[in-house]
């Protein structure tokens, strides 16, 4: 999935709250040089692999002059999969278009793109954004807010997906348990995604679902209770999963306004700087996520 900035992007059921209302405590500059530092043109090589027994494998080798330039390694490689409708044909879809496939068959896609990496000990620091500039450095009891999800590649984590929901005055628990009530489940079928923590842990996100594997496409969220109190959560609604390479972004804004809408009560938004959008599905987010 690429994530590219949302200007121009056609935008997809927008939150229906005043955001002008919310606060913009982010330092957006801060951000984009971080960001910028941590950016890296990559050649990918992508192998589709659609076994006989509907096992279907994909498998991402991220390499160039650039990567070993910047982070000092040769090759990146992360691998997903997935079960098909053994012996169906499948049609995987890419930037290149799309392409068919049948059990046996073995597909290897050359492109390139933009990732956003960095290591384990280098994450952003977005506990330290501030809302003013008298206020470089803010303390421990500021309130500030992660603003992407993260996935692992080796000892590397790759920017994925933007943070949309905040409660303030809540906790994991009791926001799993107004959403349980919608009849979601909890620990679907995810590729797990990680925020950076103030004490140098990444934690894995908390995963819910209106279904456990979204065979035909859904709505998911995956939810972290930060170290000062406040539950943050990513909510998008995934596609087919068979279309290939499965459970691609296609909302972010509708997902929002949906798990929001368990609620009821809405306190407004808080801007995050995380506007972007999926190119495949033109899926957006806005950069306010809802608080609640």
């Amino acid at each position: 999935m690429g994530l590219v900035p949302a200007a121009g992007a056609a935008q997809e059921n927008k939150s229906p709250w005043n955001e002008d209302s919310g606060e913009k405590p982010v330092d957006s500059s801060s951000w984009e040089e971080w960001k910028q530092a941590h950016t890296v043109e990559v050649e990918v090589a992508t192998v589709y692999k659609y076994k006989k027994d509907g096992k279907f494998e994909i498998t991402e080798t991220y390499s160039g002059e650039k990567l070993k330039q910047k982070f000092k390694v040769d090759k990146l490689t992360k691998t997903k999969s997935f079960t098909a409708p053994s012996g169906k044909q499948v049609t995987v879809n890419t930037q290149a278009g799309p392409f068919a496939m049948y059990p046996g068959d073995r597909k290897e896609v050359l492109s390139e793109k933009s990732v956003v990496l960095t290591t384990a000990d280098d994450p952003y620091e977005w506990w330290l954004a501030c809302d003013s500039a008298s206020a470089p450095v803010c303390d421990s009891a500021s309130v500030s807010y992660s603003q992407w999800t993260w996935s692992k590649v080796l000892w590397f984590y790759e920017l994925e997906d933007p943070v949309n929901l905040v409660w303030e005055q809540s906790n994991l628990k009791t926001v799993k348990s107004v959403i349980l009530r919608q009849r979601w489940v909890d620990n679907p079928s995810e590729y797990t995604h990680y925020l950076s923590y103030p004490d140098g842990s990444w934690v894995r996100g908390d995963g819910m679902a209106d279904s456990k594997y979204r065979v035909l496409g859904g709505y998911h969220v995956r939810l972290w209770e930060l170290p000062n109190g406040a539950v943050v959560a990513n909510a998008h609604q995934d596609d087919d999963i068979f279309i290939i390479p499965g459970h691609q972004v296609k909302g972010y804004e509708n997902a929002e306004y949906k798990v929001a809408g368990f609620f009821g009560t809405v306190q407004g938004s808080y801007w995050l700087d995380n506007e972007c959008y999926n190119g495949y599905y033109n899926a957006y987010n806005n950069g306010w996520a809802t608080l609640i």
